[in-house]
């Protein structure tokens, strides 16, 4: 069973069995000085690994993007544009990561919670750098960093036992059931039920047409995305999946907007302009 599981998302096992108790950083500041005392403080920190070093906003945002870090390292003041300026983008993107901010200036950190309040993890430390001080802020983030990529893994098993249940069907078209579990409760749902997924403010929302939308913590669109049978639903941008068979309408224009229907449910959601066409893909 395990070898059906794992033939069939080798990413996803592959990520799980290699980053398990792992954090992948990336270093983000301008001054070569601070990112070699940075990755040398690092190196006595068993559970991190520095993947990649950027010396402004352009170089960080490609490297985030390349490598997909758990955790960054990210300084404040930079030339021409802030690590503020980066935050930004990411959080327009819908990319959330853990971050530490590196700066010299103890005034900016009221500023610098704020600006990361949408990811999942943020703290501050100041110039020069305290090795002390950076690795009890790293632990801080480790130990919530773990109990999410445990969750994760939980989610994982029940997966597995999804499959288990019945494997000649699954191999085929994956699960039929998928378990999602919140603060207050555990939902069995059918995975055919589902209408759409949902990215925001830290979890997923998944819709489905036999009840009402389900708020799932601690899981993220991709490790969603890999859970469901790509023949079914199609990701649209970095915010939503959709089921191809529910999708029914597609409204052009300046605010795309996308209706799926799905027994006697109807759902209606905006889709920004450049992902029209992979809904017009689903049709074809």
């Amino acid at each position: 069973m395990w070898s059906i599981l794992t033939n069939r998302f080798p990413d996803l096992f592959k990520r799980l069995a290699m980053n398990a108790l792992m954090v992948r950083s990336v270093i983000i500041d301008d001054e070569l000085p601070v990112r070699r005392t940075l990755r040398s403080m690092l190196s006595s920190v068993p559970e991190v690994s520095v993947v990649g070093e950027a010396g402004n906003v352009t170089e960080g945002l490609d490297l985030i993007a390349e490598q997909k870090p758990d955790l960054i390292f990210l300084d404040i003041k930079m030339p021409i544009r802030s690590g503020f300026e980066l935050l930004d983008e990411l959080t327009l993107q819908q990319q959330f990561y853990g971050v530490i901010f590196i700066s010299g200036y103890p005034d900016d950190a009221l500023t610098a919670v704020q600006k990361a309040a949408p990811h999942p993890h943020s703290d501050f430390v100041v110039k020069p750098i305290d090795p002390l001080i950076l690795k009890e802020k790293f632990r801080l983030f480790y130990h919530k960093w773990k109990a999410d990529k445990e969750h994760e893994i939980e989610l994982t098993a029940q997966l597995e036992r999804a499959f288990s249940q019945n494997p000649e069907s699954a191999v085929l078209s994956g699960p039929r059931f998928l378990t999602f579990q919140n603060s207050v409760a555990l939902h069995r749902i059918e995975v055919a039920d589902i209408m759409y997924c949902e990215s925001a403010n830290k979890q997923i929302n998944v819709y489905c047409s036999k009840q009402e939308h389900l708020n799932v913590p601690n899981l993220t669109l991709d490790t969603l995305e890999k859970l469901l049978p790509p023949d079914h639903f199609i990701r649209i941008g970095k915010s939503h999946i959709l089921n191809r068979e529910a999708i029914s309408y597609l409204e052009k224009g300046a605010r795309p907007k996308c209706r799926l229907v799905l027994g006697h449910r109807v759902r209606e959601l905006l889709i920004y302009a450049s992902n029209v066409w992979k809904v017009e893909e689903s049709y074809s």
